[in-house]
């Protein structure tokens, strides 16, 4: 490899603020109510990654260019409903674990596919928006 590819590769490896800043809002806010449902239900590695999963999808699928071009406009509304998905959802589980219905599981389950769900809508519907 040449320096240039060498170069070229750390450039790209290279994560910006922003993407570091997403992903740790998210986490404080979806770690505090699993610190409240330990006692109530079993936590595992998933209840802890699935609200990361969504922007993380929204970047790999801007990546690859599905959907529509992507403006800084895009990007701000996208990434809002997907972050809105993704710190709704650990607090909605958490009201799901006192429901009395045997259903409440999968429930609790179908919810966590959210943010990783909506990435996709999003990312399939929304038209370019302008700068």
């Amino acid at each position: 490899m040449t320096i240039q590819e060498l170069l070229r590769v750390e450039e790209i490896m290279k994560v910006p603020g922003y993407v570091v800043f997403i992903l740790s809002i998210i986490v404080v806010s979806a770690v505090t109510p699993l610190l409240f449902s330990k006692g109530k239900m079993k936590i595992s590695w998933w209840d802890y990654a699935f609200p990361v999963l969504g922007p993380l999808l929204w970047f790999v699928l801007s990546w690859f260019h599905v959907g529509s071009d992507i403006s800084n406009n895009n990007f701000l509304l996208e990434m809002f409903g997907v972050l809105m998905v993704s710190i709704t959802v650990p607090w909605v589980r958490f009201g799901v674990l006192y429901m009395k219905s045997k259903v409440a599981p999968m429930i609790s389950f179908v919810l966590t596919l959210a943010p990783m769900a909506m990435a996709l809508l999003l990312r399939l519907t929304t038209s370019t928006l302008p700068d």
